[in-house]
């Protein structure tokens, strides 16, 4: 008992594993580090840049195993395979959910749509590689299991759904006994919206399954909180355990989670300070809102002003002061205290504050509400930064996916579908203080779409290179890199809570100020970057709402490599924040990034092209997105992935996250775990650079926003670059009549950093100059054109607007001159059309012909038009034929360009003569007055057909003499035609044709000609074997007759044959007698062979001359067929025998 309570053991904040103040040697030497390290730079105006890119659409194979990897176990086509131990009775199936193994044959996501459209049915989880396991009704499920594409369904355990550390006690004597009054925490399913009370599902034969979460609660708990829809925590009570887990609207059973907590000097080491006044906005987190969850706020410190715009208790005590550690306040003013009481400001001290406080005053607890609704409540207030400096306390959730890491990646995946009208949501979270071992990165900063953060020293003697002993490491327990960036973390001077009573673990305090360390310190500065960088995006770039995503792409683009190069690696993922980098990198690089794109299927893709104008330079280019929330059923948790591919001007490829020696190398393969995926080039080639960005497998359910971010030499420089913005042009009409003048808008937009001055713009039609303005147009500004034109013909005309014809002026991109438009201009009429023309008759007993006839307005406006069906004409005889031609519709309203599908039939003899033969139409545009005659043709080869007579239905045949018999042919072809003949005999027998060949009885033969609807007669033979066939037996006799048409044709015709009954017996005397005395005693031998095909019974019989008579017994006997016997006879004479004959 007691060693299975010692597995259920939460550790708190004084545990084995405090996030706090993790254990690091103060340093010796309490200087300070040199001074800081102030730049100065020279802002240029300009357009901050646009990635504008081609999408493809193509769509490929998915190359994934048709498995299923759980947590539990491997499910394939031959069912689970188990990875660890199961106590037996949980892997009883949960009747209400199956997994399905989707074929790599056909897209997931053409799979997930396919089952969408079931009713009672829902897709719950994905399994990778290929599975999905889906919650309904029986029914529902039947339907599931037969969707095209579906290579295997299979029951899923309840063991799936309880959390591993429960199955670790379950699993020990009296493990289910020792879960009694441990506190636990029951969750439902969730949509797309978040989690869900319950569920109600109704399939198509109204078979039903409704259940909401709080009606289990009671059964299982005896005390309960609800933290959120579907989400409820309590002691358990019952030890039911598996009828609990057998409930529908139960998702996860687990126990209830248990977090811990995980300045000046840190704007300096970051180069925020740099950054702040160095656009034409400041740069100090105004206009934004930050939330910081945590374990409290001293909110009238003094550093916050009146900024606190919400100071929220989410977990019910009814207080949000910070009065154990302090963590809460020196959280949020490293994030964005002004400094007003000391000195020691935050990252954005302009920025607002929305807090939720998360401990317990009484106890100095951190609990555990939703985390979901957290996220929520904060982005419902504005807060589009969410930081968060804690963690799960438990050992067994480093590097694993929890449900927390489920709530993080579905929020953020949520709020960064800016096609939804929807703001962006950047997530933080500190990596935790279990360092330095590999795997230690704790839950939730275990989810993909968080910004995951380890701690670098921050002041004092090797500030700031130095990783910090404490901070967690990588990778979670899937592979994938963590944690995503180090910031400050050691030794961080913030805020002190003045109502804080346990602060001795401090390295420096006074009244208003004190020094903590660990990842807790390194989040919220990383969120006060964050904030900024969300800042100059919207007010200085101009770049609305830009996804959490884009956010942490920038931060991982400036983020600057320690000590050895060696990015990416598990100890600070891809390096030490640097906002300069991120803003304004050195040497005239500049920045272009895109968080306006979406991928929507396996194969789709997105090119962008840089052209690199400096060489000896860096080029780097980072993709992130916000995948689709993974599931803690399974053992991977990237769902949609993406592959990044940059091209140089040379050819030479370079795949996302294929990196030797912190730069990207060749000849690697693409990622498959990450969402976030780095080129890095440190000396790029002058020219072009390609970067595509590919949907390497779909297996979400939804389009995939993504950001990317790229810098370089070049890709932002000081050059013009005036294009026609494509979107923008606009005709008065939307399809032009011949000799009607039309007016022509285009745009052209400078995307450029300097003015492009007076250059020339060509108007062409087909490659003829119509018009040539000139004008000039500055940075990022954009001129609208009015062009005039008369189309002179019908058809299709090429409008070409062409910039700087004859390269003047010296643009960024040359190759962004020109925008060609397809216009169709209109002239009435219509025309038929069929496919194929000509049809061919193959069935002599087909009486119908029908063509498929479009019906085409060739106009690019609409007019009633209609379809005559007119005379059959024999091309070869010159013979006008009454037969009827009809079709299905004939009247028609037709729209530009419309067509109609119209069936036109042909009604004729079965069949008719060899011949071609033509059927007249006539499409008629009754408004216009134009008609267009079309024909369609049909051919009628020599068409074969045969019948076979004979004067028996079974032949009898002889078993020991040969049988003739006549067959009469007949030819019920088309024309005349003459057929080759092929007897096969059955096995011992011969059959051939008396007269067909030169040869009497051979096996093939012709007919010659014969006459239509006339016969020949044909005589066959039938050879039995020289051994006996039994009589009655039958065989077949197989007549294979062949057409000597075009247009070969073969019947196949098995004629009967019986074997007619034979009873022949030879019976011969072996005994040769002398002269015989009258009392003479003598024996009369026979002999018998029966040469029929039928047993016989005999009874021997003697006719003797007076006073003979036979001794031996007479006795009745059988003699088989093909058999034969001998017979003894003793024969007495009594003395006064005479002569005569003997009959046997």
């Amino acid at each position: 008992m007691a060693g299975a309570l010692a597995l259920a053991l939460l550790f708190l904040l004084q545990g084995a594993t405090p996030l706090l103040q993790p254990t690091e040697s103060q340093p010796t030497e309490m200087d300070e580090g040199g001074e800081v390290e102030w730049v100065r730079f020279d802002l240029i105006d300009g357009v901050y840049g646009d990635a504008e890119g081609y999408e493809s659409y193509t769509e490929q194979l998915e190359y994934r195993s048709p498995t299923a990897s759980s947590r539990i176990g491997t499910f394939d086509i031959n069912g689970l395979q188990l990875t660890r131990p199961i106590p037996g009775e949980w892997l009883a199936p949960r009747i209400d959910l199956q997994l399905l193994i989707v074929s790599n044959e056909v897209q997931l996501l053409d799979t997930r749509h396919l089952l969408a459209e079931i009713e009672g049915l829902s897709v719950r989880e994905f399994i990778a590689p290929s599975g999905l396991i889906v919650q309904g009704t029986v029914h529902a499920l039947e339907q599931a299991s037969t969707v095209a594409g579906i290579d295997s369904n299979h029951p899923v355990p309840h063991a799936l759904l309880v959390d591993g550390t429960v199955l670790d006690i379950l699993m020990l004597e009296d493990g289910l006994e020792s879960l009694q009054g441990t506190s636990m925490r029951i969750e439902g399913w969730r949509t797309d919206e978040g989690p869900q009370e319950g569920i109600d599902f109704t399939d198509s034969l109204g078979g039903t399954i409704l259940q909401e979460v709080s009606q289990i609660v009671p059964f299982a708990f005896s005390e309960s909180h609800r933290w959120d829809d579907g989400r409820y925590q309590g002691i358990l009570a019952t030890s039911e355990l598996f009828g609990v887990v057998s409930q529908p609207s139960l998702r996860t059973l687990r126990f209830e989670p248990e977090f811990t907590i995980e300045n000046n000097q840190a704007k300096t080491n970051m180069k925020t300070s740099q950054v702040s006044g160095y656009f034409t906005t400041d740069l100090d987190g105004s206009g934004q809102i930050v939330a910081v969850a945590d374990t409290g706020l001293d909110a009238d410190h003094g550093d916050f002003g009146t900024r606190v715009v919400a100071n929220n208790d989410v977990i019910g005590d009814g207080s949000p002061a910070d009065k154990h550690s302090g963590h809460g306040t020196h959280v949020a003013c490293s994030v964005l205290g002004d400094g007003a009481q000391g000195g020691y400001a935050g990252v954005a001290p302009s920025a607002e504050l929305y807090f939720q406080a998360m401990e317990n005053d009484n106890s100095g607890n951190l609990l555990s509400p939703s985390l979901n609704n957290l996220l929520n409540s904060a982005y419902s207030a504005g807060a589009y930064t969410h930081t968060n400096s804690w963690g799960s306390a438990r050992s067994s959730d480093q590097g694993k996916y929890t449900s927390e890491s489920e709530d993080v990646d579905d929020r953020a995946n949520y709020y960064d579908r800016y096609y939804n009208g929807r703001n962006g949501l950047t997530i933080l979270f500190a990596a935790g203080n279990d360092g330095p071992n590999s795997g230690t990165v704790g839950s939730p900063s275990t989810a993909k779409n968080t910004i995951t953060v380890g701690n670098h020293q921050n002041r004092y003697s090797g500030a700031p290179d130095n990783i910090m002993s404490s901070s967690s490491r990588g990778p979670t327990d899937d592979g994938r890199i963590k944690p995503d960036i180090l910031a400050p973390g050691g030794y961080v001077r913030s805020c002190r809570a003045q109502e804080a009573t346990d602060t001795d673990s401090a390295t420096w305090s006074n009244t208003y100020y004190l020094e903590y360390t660990g990842t807790s310190m390194a989040a919220p500065n990383a969120a006060g970057a964050a904030a900024m960088v969300r800042e100059y995006l919207e007010e200085i770039a101009q770049r609305p709402s830009p996804q959490g995503a884009l956010v942490k792409a920038l931060l991982i683009l400036g983020a600057q490599d320690i000590g050895s190069r060696d990015i990416p690696n598990n100890d600070e993922g891809w390096g030490r924040l640097n906002l300069r980098n991120t803003l304004a990198p050195n040497s005239g690089q500049g920045i272009w990034v895109d968080d306006r794109s979406v991928l929507s299927g396996t194969g789709n893709s997105k090119t962008y092209s840089f052209n690199i104008s400096q060489g000896n330079g860096g080029f780097k280019t980072v993709l992130a997105w916000s995948d689709e929330r993974g599931s803690s059923f399974s053992n991977t948790q990237l769902v949609n992935n993406l592959d990044l591919e940059v091209t140089d001007p040379s050819g030479n490829v370079y795949l996302g996250n294929d990196f030797a020696n912190g730069r990207s190398t060749q000849g690697g393969s693409t990622d498959s775990l990450n969402n976030v995926e780095v080129v890095l080039i440190d000396s790029a080639e002058i020219g072009v650079w390609t970067v595509v960005v590919k949907d390497g497998m779909h297996g979400g359910s939804k389009a995939q926003p993504y950001a990317i971010a790229v810098t370089g030499h070049g890709v932002n420089d000081l050059r013009p670059d005036p294009t026609v913005m494509h979107d923008e042009f606009q005709m008065s009409v939307t399809i032009p009549q011949v000799g009607d003048q039309i007016q022509l808008v285009s745009k052209v937009f400078n995307v450029g950093n300097v003015r492009a001055d007076f250059f020339d713009m060509r108007f062409e039609v087909d490659g003829v100059e119509i018009e040539t303005k000139n004008f000039d147009i500055g940075p990022g500004a954009s001129k609208t054109q009015v062009w005039y034109w008369t189309p002179q013909v019908s058809g299709q005309s090429t409008l070409s607007f062409i910039i700087d014809p004859t390269d003047e002026i010296e643009e960024i991109l040359e190759n962004n001159n020109r925008h060609d438009i397809q216009v169709d201009v209109t002239a009435p009429g219509v025309k038929l059309s069929a496919s194929p023309q000509t049809l061919l008759l193959t069935n002599t007993s087909q009486s119908t012909t029908s063509w498929d006839v479009v019906l085409t307005n060739t106009a690019l406006i609409s007019t009633n038009a209609s379809i005559v069906t007119q005379s059959v004409f024999n091309m070869i005889t010159g013979e006008n034929l009454p037969w009827y031609v009809g079709s299905n519709e004939s009247n028609f309203t037709l729209d530009g360009q419309a067509t109609a599908n119209i069936s036109v039939t042909l009604v004729h003899p079965t069949p008719p003569s060899p011949g071609e033969y033509r059927v007249d139409l006539l499409g008629i545009d009754v408004d216009n007055g134009v008609n267009y005659p079309y024909m369609v043709y049909f051919t009628v080869p020599e068409l074969p057909k045969v019948r076979v007579e004979y004067d028996y239905q079974i032949v009898p045949v002889s078993p020991s003499e040969p049988t003739s018999l006549d067959v009469r042919l007949f030819n019920l072809g088309n024309a005349n035609i003459g057929y080759d003949l092929f007897v096969e005999a059955p096995a011992g027998w011969r059959a051939g044709f008396d007269t067909l060949s030169s040869v009497p009885g051979a096996s093939s033969g012709s007919s010659g000609l014969i006459d239509k609807d006339t016969y020949r007669e044909v005589g066959m033979t039938f050879t039995p074997p020289q051994v006996m066939t039994a009589a009655g037996a039958e065989r077949l006799v197989r007549l294979t007759i062949q057409s000597q048409t075009e247009l070969t044709e073969t019947w196949i015709f098995d004629i009967p044959i019986k074997i007619e009954t034979v009873k022949t017996v030879e019976v011969d005397l072996e005994t040769n007698l002398g002269v015989l005395r009258p009392d003479s005693y003598f024996s009369l031998l026979f002999s018998l062979e029966h040469r029929g095909n039928v047993d016989l019974s005999f009874t021997p019989s003697f006719e003797l001359p007076s006073g003979w008579s036979v001794t031996s017994d007479v006795e009745t006997f059988e003699l088989p067929w093909a058999s034969s016997k001998n017979l003894l006879f003793g024969i007495s004479g009594d003395g006064n025998a005479v002569s005569g004959a003997v009959k046997f």
